[in-house]
């Protein structure tokens, strides 16, 4: 049976999210789908904001993290169809019903995801993951498909899937707070056997980094997290993974920036390398 706009609940995780938030609530009601927001103890109005909008919130007396925020979202959602959807995400008019389209087509698939278009227009499309070593030679994201097509891995700016499989999965990893989870995510669905399913006419928009503001201590987090999740999901599934590199080459461009007073870039390349020695020792990983 086709599913209809009532079976879906959207779960948006969102850290500091006021300026983006809006118009995700709102092109997502205008399609009939329940809003969840999972909301990581912002500081600003996101909670206030996303309440006006018709959300639901559900709000977190701490920052969880991406993964165990959706789980939480899961969790307490009471349909059959779960949308993780990014706050700097809006659905475009349609996407919704282009999805039941795709869920009727395949109904084999255990994850869809949409065509995704970034703020300056361009299309981005990721055609494998570091965890894809199933696959055999090279996949460029410039050749990218012109209709629905079976894929290897999705932007976790957007995924459609069915609740009871997420469950069945055990969620999103809960060691992980920052980066690769929707790669790890995409890994256990194939290895299950589902097909994971690129669904063309399902359009979103992408606001890509702009769910929360920028500033120094948040690149410095942002880069910490992503170094220690590429550590983490390395030992996991066993793949090459040179730590000693990482170090060396930011800890040089780390001093570059140091005596040439280069804030930012002191705090992405000394992010990185505080992340790899967290994940080199077994620590869990900044937050």
């Amino acid at each position: 049976m086709r599913p209809s706009p009532a079976s879906v609940t959207a779960i948006i995780v969102t850290y500091n999210s006021q300026a983006v938030i809006g118009p995700c609530v709102e092109a997502l009601k205008a399609q009939g789908a329940a809003t969840l927001v999972v909301d990581n103890a912002s500081r600003d109005q996101t909670q206030t904001i996303a309440r006006k909008k018709g959300a639901t919130v559900l709000a977190c007396e701490t920052n969880l993290g991406f993964g165990v925020a959706n789980n939480r979202g899961a969790e307490a959602a009471q349909t059959d169809w779960l949308l993780f959807i990014n706050p700097d995400a809006v659905v475009q008019p349609g996407a919704i019903e282009r999805f039941w389209d795709a869920v009727e087509t395949y109904p084999e698939a255990g994850l869809f995801g949409p065509r995704i278009y970034e703020e300056d227009g361009s299309y981005f499309f990721q055609p494998r993951s570091i965890l894809s070593t199933y696959l055999k030679g090279k996949a460029s994201g410039k050749t990218v498909p012109s209709g629905d097509t079976c894929v290897p891995a999705l932007s976790g700016a957007c995924m459609l899937m069915r609740r009871d499989i997420f469950l069945a999965l055990g969620g999103f990893d809960p060691d992980i707070f920052l980066f690769f989870e929707d790669d790890d995510l995409c890994r256990r669905v194939v290895d299950q056997g589902y097909p994971i399913l690129y669904v063309h006419e399902a359009v979103v928009s992408h606001l890509r980094g702009k769910s929360s503001a920028p500033n120094l201590k948040t690149a410095f987090l942002m880069r910490a997290c992503q170094a220690w999740s590429r550590a983490y999901i390395s030992r996991k599934y066993g793949l090459a993974y040179n730590p000693a590199s990482i170090l060396l080459i930011n800890g040089l461009k780390y001093l570059v920036a140091l005596v040439t007073f280069n804030a930012k870039r002191r705090a992405r390349y000394g992010g990185t390398c505080a992340g790899t020695l967290r994940g080199m020792m077994g620590q869990a990983s900044p937050r």
